[in-house]
């Protein structure tokens, strides 16, 4: 009673397809239900949990260069302290395919109370959103508290790839996250 591979092939494939078809069938939802189960669809109203919208960073996308200072300088005025952009340059670095970008900068306490300036605060970020972070050979001298109505500056170095290089902003996200602020920068 031997069977031949095609009527063994032939069985398989009609049993899968019977086993198909009742799956389909069960997968109906409310078909095998009574009327009392049956879900009926309900209007959820969200709530909220607390919080605001979020609000994105300030941009100055035309910075005015600083009286008497150099084309690439600028002023950035913010709640509690200013960035003083004393001038942005650009050289040729030790990597191949790199540039350094440094910025001159100084950051004044306008406030009565202490701030924090971190290292972590500032990045170069390109218009198509390439981001470069702070670089270990940076002034560290610059980071740290700074006193109420006190003055910081220093040097902070960016190594980026020279292709990076146009089209760059400075982002600067403070401890107070809504004195974010994306300013462009002008290499000179």
């Amino acid at each position: 009673m031997g069977l031949s591979r095609g009527n063994l092939v032939a069985r398989g494939g009609a049993t899968l397809v019977v086993i198909g078809l009742a799956a389909c069938s069960a997968s109906n939802p409310g078909t095998n239900l009574s009327p009392a189960a049956a879900v009926t669809p309900r209007l959820v109203t969200p709530t909220p949990i607390g919080g605001a919208s979020g609000r994105g960073p300030r941009v100055i996308s035309s910075p005015a260069p600083l009286p008497g200072g150099k084309i690439s300088s600028q002023a950035v005025v913010l709640r509690d302290r200013t960035l003083i952009i004393k001038s942005v340059t650009s050289q040729r670095a030790a990597i191949k395919n790199s540039v350094l970008i440094d910025l001159d900068i100084v950051v004044r306490n306008t406030s009565g109370k202490a701030i924090k300036n971190e290292a972590v605060f500032f990045h170069l970020i390109r218009r198509e959103g390439d981001t470069f972070g702070y670089q270990d050979n940076s002034s560290n001298i610059f980071y740290g508290t700074i006193g109420a109505h006190a003055s910081r500056s220093g040097m902070i170095e960016f190594q980026i790839p020279s292709a990076g290089a146009s089209d760059l902003y400075l982002l600067y996200r403070p401890e107070i996250a809504t004195e974010t602020v994306l300013a462009r920068l002008k290499i000179g």
